[in-house]
């Protein structure tokens, strides 16, 4: 394999050789380094020499030797193995020698340079690894420097030798980095394929949504769960990280889209847990409201930096009412913060719904842990969609709910497990039929039909009433037919998308096509999700050349003939990615930076694009 040597800030990284041996084998068997270990043993020069052979002679292992520049000096070493093409990531390691000097961020220095350079920019991998054993201070904090990501822990891991430990598993995804443009990865989780008349059948992953629910109301079942048509994103890793460290046994089959939970029948195995939600809002509410009202045991919870920045205080407003204790580590209202269940203080409740529906979704699942008709008052409004979807999946797996004039009634019941089907995910559905009349070929979306729990389902029918095509729910699927002629009709279209927010984007992307003036309204809320979405959308399409204005919490969208490429700024906002997507498909240059965003939902978008 070809290496080269890379040069750094402080440090050389310099292919490792048959000669550097006398000093590997010391720096990896000195007592420090083994007990940090899982491998928990020291190994031989025959070993080493064979690892040398075997592993980093084919390519199977990228190991380098760090040099101090100061001093020209050997310090240690640091290596990329557990390649897998499949889903394009890598493991990365270092150890250095106890004279190294300590202190000096030189180890974060080398893992970041190895991962960039060779893991990223060489292989072309989308994702970092690392597993640390929990007590590892520096190896912990050298991670969290180099800008890895917690995605779970584990308690409980076998070493080598016997031993168990905790332990902490790091993720670092390559969408900070801007490189050549080239196929990411092959498409996985569902196919494309093109029929005789040239329209195309399309079979997207499973609903995010639906998946993170079922996982919940599966893991508080009593019994056996199958869940069929399993996302897997970042949102639902992170959603199952945490299932890990609340002790919950899971079976994952990635290859055929299923998850096997163990339910706990509601009584939660870990009673001290540290959970880190990542980014995913579904995991921060939906475990966040049941958690804070299971009765005994503390719950220690974190997130990533955007999940900080997004409300959380109606809901902890709504426990703290209920009698759970939350003690803020940081910002009152915003993780991270520690939640002290009592159990449920009271059979009514309510909760504020102005900036997410979320909040009562949570609440509609954690209801049945009660034991009792819990009564849930709203305040505030919202569209409530995803709140029906919330009801339909409660009902499979055993639960009664009904809508009043003020709120809801969750019956008294416990979850019963269920082996369930999740639909595939009409917001990832709603990309490919925007982009019918752009490219101007039919699309199906196998699976997806318009009696879909989803209310992304409804955005065929905004793109219908905007002349941009026609839509039919055939057997295979809902199928978009582009229009043949220049739509017609009004000039100035206002659509409300309080049921449908989270196509705000694609719709905005597309707008400027349809010769309309289009105002969008019902998004206020999208202010307080992973981006501002609405001045994001505004200076995303000025950037185009696009005419549009934001008043006051609306999107105003002119039609121009003056649109340019432009440099797509995503916000680490994957609907951002996804959604102005569409734009370059009609205009020449547009650039997205930081594709690889669209990994919290839909991991291989870009695939499914090339």
């Amino acid at each position: 394999m070809d290496r080269e040597i890379i040069e750094g800030n402080r440090i050389i990284l310099r292919p490792i050789t048959h000669d550097d041996t006398e000093a590997v084998l010391r720096w990896r068997n000195a007592d420090r380094t083994v007990s940090n270990f899982y491998y928990r043993v020291p190994i031989s020069a025959e070993e080493h020499g064979r690892w040398l052979d075997e592993k980093v002679a084919t390519g199977a292992v990228w190991q380098y030797i760090v040099i101090l520049k100061e001093t020209d000096e050997p310090i240690g070493c640091v290596y990329l193995q557990h390649i897998d093409p499949a889903t394009m990531t890598g493991e990365t390691g270092v150890f250095f020698s106890e004279d190294a000097p300590a202190g000096k961020g030189l180890a974060t220095e080398a893992v970041k340079l190895l991962g960039e350079e060779v893991g990223f920019k060489k292989l072309g991998l989308l994702r970092l690894t690392a597993k640390v054993i929990d007590t590892n201070a520096a190896s912990l904090k050298l991670h969290q420097n180099a800008g890895y990501r917690i995605a779970k822990t584990v308690a409980g891991e076998k070493c080598s030798d016997g031993s168990t430990v905790g332990s902490v598993y790091f993720v670092k995804d390559v969408r900070a980095y801007h490189f050549d443009r080239k196929p990411l990865i092959a498409a996985k989780t569902g196919r494309i394929g093109e029929l005789e008349d040239g329209s195309l059948e399309i079979t997207v992953p499973g609903s995010k949504s639906i998946t993170n629910r079922a996982l919940l109301v599966a893991m508080l079942a009593e019994g056996k769960s199958v869940l069929g048509g399993t996302l897997f994103s970042d949102d639902t890793e992170s959603f199952l990280g945490c299932m890990d460290a609340l002790g919950i046994r899971t079976e994952v089959d990635r290859e055929r889209a299923t998850v096997t939970v163990y339910g706990c029948g509601g009584r939660i195995p870990v009673t001290e847990g540290f959970l880190n939600v990542g980014s995913a809002g579904t995991a921060a509410r939906f475990l966040t409201a049941v958690l804070g009202l299971t009765g005994g045991g503390i719950y220690h919870m974190d997130s990533s930096d955007q999940m900080k920045k997004r409300p959380m205080a109606p809901l902890l407003d709504t426990l703290r009412e209920m009698g759970c204790e939350v003690i803020y580590e940081g910002e009152e209202g915003f993780f991270p913060f520690t939640l002290k269940p009592h159990g449920f203080r009271d059979d009514h409740l309510t909760v504020d719904i102005d900036k997410s529906s979320q909040f009562l979704s949570a609440m509609l699942i954690a209801a049945p842990l009660s034991g009792k008709d819990v009564t849930i008052g709203i305040k505030g409004s919202h569209g409530l969609s995803y709140v029906e979807m919330t009801r339909k999946i409660l009902a499979s797996f055993g639960i009664d709910s009904e809508k009043t004039d003020s709120g809801y009634i969750v019956r008294a019941g416990s979850y019963k497990a269920s082996d369930y089907g999740i639909e595939p995910d009409a917001s990832a559905a709603a990309y490919f039929y925007a982009m019918s009349p752009l490219i101007g070929r039919s699309v199906t979306v196998n699976g997806l039909h318009e009696s879909s729990m989803q209310g992304d389902t409804l955005f065929v029918k905004v793109l219908e009433s905007l002349g941009l095509e026609k839509t039919e729910d055939t057997t295979a699927g809902i199928r978009a037919v582009p229009c043949t002629s220049k739509p017609g009709g009004q000039e100035e279209v206002t659509i409300d998308m309080s049921g449908c927010s989270d196509q705000t984007i694609t719709l905005a992307a597309v707008a400027p096509f349809t010769d309309k003036k289009i105002r969008i309204t019902g998004i206020s809320h999208t202010r307080l999700q992973e981006s501002d979405r609405i001045s994001a959308i505004v200076s995303n399409l000025k950037k185009l050349g696009i005419s549009c204005s934001e008043e006051n919490d609306d999107i105003v969208i002119t039609p121009s003939g003056s649109a340019h490429g432009a440099v797509i700024d995503t916000y680490n906002d994957h609907r951002m990615a996804m959604g102005f997507s569409l734009a370059g498909l009609k205009i020449p240059g547009t650039v997205i930076d930081d594709p690889m965003c669209c990994s919290k939902t839909f991991p291989d978008y870009f695939a499914y694009l090339d």
